[in-house]
């Protein structure tokens, strides 16, 4: 590789490193927000990132019928999980709070499959399609905390009391500020170091999700 194109590969993996961080950042913005959201506005909030997830999945299904580029077969491989994901974030407004349940588990498991597919078609991909497969990822991995802090927030699943929902309201709302800070902090000194803040940044993500 010449120096130029050196430089080159640089300047881009910086500016993806940018792009991620302010991605990042402008997501744990709007989960403070969204934290903060009483019962009948995260209801609507719920509805309103349903519409999000299908108008993404409907680009995404468009992408793919033209993916030539891509391999016609490998496209069609993400088409049915796709297609699951897509049917379940258009059904009707959920009003019980059975229905929301139900509606939540449906799309945390189509997310869920449709990043194990990404994941094995990325696999078996050649290496120029690594940027397609990751963009597709960190989006549903956006989604997928997403739509999990709206499982807490509802009161999904195993009824809480009170207290344990005051706690675990805090705990998540500590961990956002703190990834934010990290995020203010860190964005500057992590030259070299990209794979690793990754890795971090994804794993406090997942205790967010988890809640640990």
């Amino acid at each position: 590789m010449s120096y130029y194109e050196t430089i080159n590969t640089y300047l881009l993996m910086k500016k993806r490193e940018k792009k991620r961080i302010k991605r990042w950042k402008s997501l744990v913005d709007q989960l403070q927000v969204q934290l903060h959201q009483g019962a009948e506005e995260a209801k609507d909030e719920f509805e309103n990132q349903k519409n999000n997830l299908k108008s993404w999945l409907d680009s995404v299904g468009d992408k793919l019928d033209k993916a030539t580029d891509m391999g016609s077969e490998k496209a069609q491989k993400l088409k049915p999980s796709v297609e699951e994901l897509r049917v379940q974030a258009a059904l009707a407004k959920a009003e019980s709070k059975d229905e929301i349940e139900e509606q939540q588990k449906k799309i945390a498991e189509g997310i869920h499959q449709l990043r194990h597919e990404i994941s094995q078609t990325y696999d078996d991909s050649e290496e120029k399609y690594e940027n397609i497969h990751k963009k597709m990822d960190h989006k549903l991995d956006d989604f997928q905390t997403r739509f999990d802090l709206f499982r807490l927030q509802l009161h999904l699943g195993k009824m809480e009391t009170e207290e344990n929902w005051e706690r675990k309201n805090k705990d998540i709302a500590d961990k956002l500020s703190e990834l934010k800070t990290k995020l203010k902090t860190k964005s500057k000194e992590i030259e070299g170091k990209w794979d690793e803040f990754s890795s971090e940044i994804s794993e406090e993500w997942k205790q967010i999700r988890d809640n640990k």
